[in-house]
């Protein structure tokens, strides 16, 4: 089996801008640890893996930055 190719950021925005993929695709191409945390946290929440689950999961990731950020931890 062909290994996982991930992308930077900006290119999966431009992907996403351009209708290439989709939150889960997003999420899934982003990096392998955000595969193993979007799992857990569909897991956590009884949510289905899905674009919708992936948004909420983006949009938590956000918000836990903004937070570290603002606690000067990241």
């Amino acid at each position: 089996m062909a290994k996982q190719k991930y992308y930077p950021e900006e290119v999966l925005i431009e992907m996403m801008q351009q209708g290439e993929i989709g939150w889960l695709e997003y999420v899934n191409r982003f990096s392998e640890e955000w595969q193993n945390e979007f799992e857990d946290y569909c897991r956590e929440n009884g949510l289905a893996i899905n674009n919708e689950s992936a948004e909420q999961f983006v949009h938590s990731k956000s918000e836990e930055l903004e937070v570290a950020l603002s606690n000067g931890d990241a």
